[in-house]
């Protein structure tokens, strides 16, 4: 695996910017198109993570892989939840409640039925292989409560997340105002914790829930955004002295991730986090490959099980595991390219 990461680590420092000059900054740094290339790097991490479920990582080559991953865990999805609340955000504080009343159709039906589609194909996949599912995890798994093979637990928290946001969001409708966003966003806060003892108490893994609280973090970043600016990229000297800090913060966090439960590893997620977004201040990307992983995040990340299920069916993982990284990842790339193009155009037709 040390020869993919190798790889991927080329193919992102090739088109790499660093802003070099004295207090200069990259002011773009959460524009769309620098963190689609974001996005990208994880979501192929994301990839990487998923394919070794199904095969030995017991090469002395295989030990670095492991040891980077050990380190990033959950993180590798850090950044979708945290973009996803800042997106949200920025666009209410443009399109006020006009953008609130679009949540339920433009946002969360329209992930739960190109998620339903999804989840169809792996029901379809399962009856050829003859893998079988009781009743009801199959019917739960079309919310992301349950999973048929398929990635879920993402998609229940998005899809809570943004019922969440709806609801706490709703009153702009008759209060709108710089200072009630912030109320509002309080109260979201205070609901996506309350979702995440929930799913706690339920009995979830806690993959399900330790980085839920990212995206609350984005949201309280878009309404900061101006006053963290001020201070950050003032100059060099400032900047250089808050990373430091983030960087010990990160440390610290890190080795007591464990130490005092979801707390603890929430606070680890957020120094992750936030010390990603400081190095995107100076650093950015522009890479053609990873901006398009980054556009189809949704696709990639939905589908790419199920090529890797069907070749650990036929015995490639066993064989030829780098092979079946290879096969994953262009499978992947053609399923997702397949269902963004007909998803898209089925959504066009129902909005004309």
């Amino acid at each position: 695996m040390i020869f993919f990461l190798l790889l991927f680590l080329l193919i992102t420092l090739k088109s790499i910017n660093i802003c070099t000059n004295e207090n200069h900054f990259n002011t773009n740094y959460l524009s769309i198109e620098n963190t689609n290339v974001i996005k990208g790097i994880f979501v192929i991490l994301v990839i990487f993570s998923h394919s070794s479920q199904y095969i030995t990582l017991d090469s002395v080559y295989d030990n670095p892989y492991s040891s980077f991953m050990k380190f990033m865990g959950q993180m590798i999805v850090s950044v979708f939840l945290f973009y996803s609340g800042y997106g949200i955000m920025e666009s209410l504080k443009k399109k006020k409640f006009s953008y609130i009343k679009t949540i339920p159709t433009k946002r969360f039906l329209k992930v739960l039925i190109n998620f339903d589609i999804a989840v169809l194909l792996y029901l379809v996949l399962n009856l050829i292989l003859g893998t079988h599912y009781d009743i009801k995890t199959t019917i739960l798994s079309f919310i992301g409560w349950e999973n048929i093979g398929n990635s879920n637990w993402y998609i229940l928290a998005v899809l809570v997340l943004y019922i969440l946001t709806f609801i706490s969001f709703f009153p702009m409708k008759w209060w709108n105002d710089s200072k009630s966003l912030y109320i509002y966003a309080a109260f979201f806060t205070i609901l996506s914790i309350g979702f995440v003892y929930f799913e706690m108490k339920m009995g979830k893994q806690s993959y399900y829930y330790n980085t839920i609280i990212l995206y609350a973090l984005g949201i309280w970043y878009s309404l900061l955004k101006k006053y963290i600016e001020n201070i950050t990229l003032k100059n060099d000297v400032i900047y250089s002295a808050i990373s430091a800090l983030l960087l010990l913060l990160l440390y610290l966090s890190y080795n007591n991730r464990s130490s005092f439960g979801i707390e603890s590893y929430s606070l680890w997620a957020v120094c992750f986090t936030i010390t990603l977004i400081l190095f995107s201040m100076k650093i950015s990307f522009n890479n053609t490959i990873l901006s398009w992983f980054g556009t189809h995040i949704f696709s990639v990340y939905i589908l790419q099980r199920i090529p890797m299920m069907i070749l650990h069916y036929f015995g490639v993982t066993q064989n030829h595991k780098y092979f079946f990284i290879v096969l994953s990842i262009i499978a992947t790339i053609c399923l997702a390219h397949i269902f963004d193009n007909l998803t898209g155009k089925m959504w066009k037709r129902i909005a004309s």
